[in-house]
């Protein structure tokens, strides 16, 4: 996949390198189909994962969410360079065509497949801008509900709280709790780190597919300072563009 996006990025490079070297060119109707041609191809890589997206998946586990999401930016990343490397084709394929009309050196091979690389272009730009507005969509159908915020100790007699969240899925594709949501419980200011309880020890609720339409209990334990300091829970995506929970809690909260 890192070969993928670098190859899509030394695209773009070329375009731009090319525009420059082939800017006094005495045969602009040939560049301009041959960068038409590769805009085109450019197109195509873009029509082909837009339509069959590449998804992580990968065994589940705590060790795999990192993989998950660096794969997704991976493919993120390949779409939106091939992308530029499209557009940018595209124009210097517009800009020779000009310069061979007004040359008058007759391209109709380029012209054709001009058009044909814009016609493809406006249906990617619809598609990814499709993608864009589901991918918001999709953010905004998961719900993330705190119902409990109780004290407990770890397996080492130090102060813990419990966070017991209700974690709600209605998008159209199963997901699950780390997935979606990024989250964060501080105290006093300071981020809390996880606590080690026995009676958590085999609970994986937050790495549990769920369903579309299902929801699913999560549970998490973390290590306290202050009993009667609130603890304030941050529940987000991870690009932070949309907040489920941002509250603080008392500790007995229900």
């Amino acid at each position: 996949m890192g070969l993928v996006v670098l190859g899509a990025v030394s695209m773009c490079i070329a375009a731009i390198v090319l525009c420059i070297k082939l800017r006094k060119t005495k045969h602009p109707a040939r560049v301009a189909r041959v960068f038409a041609f590769i805009a085109l191809a450019c197109g195509i890589i873009n029509l082909v994962c837009d339509f069959l997206p590449i998804e992580y998946n990968g065994p589940g586990g705590i060790d795999y969410i990192g993989q998950a999401l660096v794969w997704g930016m991976l493919y993120s990343a390949m779409l939106y360079s091939t992308l530029a490397a499209y557009v940018i084709f595209a124009i210097a394929a517009t800009v020779y065509a000009i310069k061979a009309s007004k040359a008058k050196d007759k391209g109709r091979k380029g012209w054709l497949t001009l058009i044909i690389s814009w016609v493809c272009a406006l249906v990617v730009a619809g598609i990814v801008l499709t993608n864009i507005v589901s991918d918001n969509n999709r953010k905004k159908n998961i719900s993330v509900e705190v119902q409990e915020v109780t004290e407990t100790v770890n397996s080492d007699g130090e102060p813990a709280v419990i966070v017991v969240m209700e974690f709600k899925n209605n998008t159209k594709s199963e997901t699950f709790y780390h997935a979606a949501v990024y989250d964060e419980v501080s105290q006093n200011g300071k981020e809390l780190s996880h606590a080690s309880l026995n009676e958590l020890l085999n609970d994986d609720s937050d790495l549990e597919k769920v369903a579309p339409g299902s929801s699913v209990t999560v549970k998490k334990s973390y290590k306290i300072k202050d009993k009667n300091a609130p603890v304030h829970i941050l529940c987000r995506t991870y690009g932070g563009d949309y907040t489920y929970v941002d509250k603080d809690f008392v500790i007995g909260y229900k």
